[in-house]
């Protein structure tokens, strides 16, 4: 009876892109990130002080979410108007944040690690390769002299 060998895998040829993070959809996520930006600016006000129209702007678009989602919660008839509302206002708090995290970028550089602070991703370079370096082979051996009875013979004779 024979028995063959369990098979090997054979790793994929193209592997698997990483998976990205997706972006928060969830109002309470939104509003988080919002604050957590707004944080981070706060925490770089000095360099960070040509943005501050657009801190600003998004600092309005927050509270106003944040009203607009206490009065949703505290009516019960007119809550598809508010809710209509609050949308509006997280579509224009979305705009604010975009406008931001671009002047951010412009003002910090696209390549800084700073910007992770602030839930942007910089520019990095891409990591090389691997690549097989080629390894040369080694040298083959020397003859060996033959030993016959007492004398060396070389390969010549």
């Amino acid at each position: 009876m024979t028995t063959t060998p369990p098979p090997v895998p054979v790793p994929n040829p193209t592997p698997q892109p990483k998976k990205r993070k997706p972006r928060p959809n969830a109002l309470a996520d939104v509003l988080r990130q919002w604050e957590s930006m707004l944080n981070a600016v706060a925490d770089h006000a000095a360099v960070l002080a040509p943005v501050e129209p657009h801190r600003a702007a998004l600092a309005d678009s927050l509270d106003k979410a944040k009203q607009a989602k206490a009065l949703q919660e505290s009516h019960g008839a007119g809550r598809q108007a508010t809710t209509q509302s609050l949308q509006k206002i997280v579509v224009e708090g979305k705009d604010h944040a975009i406008r931001l995290r671009g002047a951010i970028r412009a003002e910090l550089g696209p390549t800084t690690e700073q910007l992770t602070q602030f839930g942007i991703r910089p520019l990095r370079r891409r990591p090389s390769r691997n690549t097989a370096t080629p390894t040369t082979p080694a040298p083959a051996p020397a003859p060996q002299p033959e030993v016959q009875a007492g004398k060396a013979v070389t390969a010549k004779e």
